[in-house]
């Protein structure tokens, strides 16, 4: 199972990822954009631009290069019969929507969006201090998939993380049509 945790910055992924571990039936991994970005994408140590694959002649577009690992890694993940949650923001200016259908075909994905109004965005990016004022306030208008029917469940990223987990839990159990998901 490869969880897919969508929205903005600051609206509660990475609180929300870790509750799940919490009480996740079975080991969950973590993957995440700024763990990747921060600690596995080689760009900030090369002094030279990284092809890209399809285009020698280009440099690889990093962003779309470590998400496309990071997706990979979950798939991997999921097809060894283990569990991993990802903790994203996918907007249409990237394109990786897509891509990550086409990453993780033949897994199983149970795909959910964390919404926040725009005003408690804005409120948690200032108190977070790390983030640029205004970043998640346009993540969220560009968001992808848009369509509410693409998604498995919709939370509200204002309601407590740990209400929010469960829900999520109780949603893949009942997707699955078991207790306790995969190992039941």
């Amino acid at each position: 199972m490869i969880l897919i945790l969508n929205g903005p910055s600051s609206s509660g992924k990475t609180t929300l990822s870790r509750n799940l571990q919490k009480l996740w039936p079975r080991p969950l991994y973590y993957l995440s954009y700024d763990a990747v970005d921060a600690y596995m994408a080689p760009f900030r140590h090369a002094n030279h631009p990284f092809p890209d694959p399809a285009d020698p002649a280009r440099p690889l577009d990093e962003v779309r290069d470590f998400l496309t690992v990071m997706t990979l890694a979950a798939a991997a993940i999921d097809r060894s019969g283990r569990d991993a949650v990802i903790d994203n923001c996918l907007f249409d200016t990237e394109e990786m929507y897509k891509e990550t259908l086409r990453l993780t075909e033949g897994c199983d994905t149970f795909w959910i969006r964390i919404d926040v109004d725009g005003e408690e965005l804005s409120r948690r990016e200032r108190e977070r201090g790390d983030r640029t004022i205004g970043k998640a306030v346009w993540q969220r208008a560009h968001l992808t998939p848009k369509d509410d029917a693409a998604y498995d469940l919709l939370l509200d990223g204002a309601r407590p993380s740990e209400d929010n987990a469960r829900r999520i839990l109780a949603a893949v159990e009942a997707a699955e049509g078991t207790e306790g998901g995969r190992d039941g």
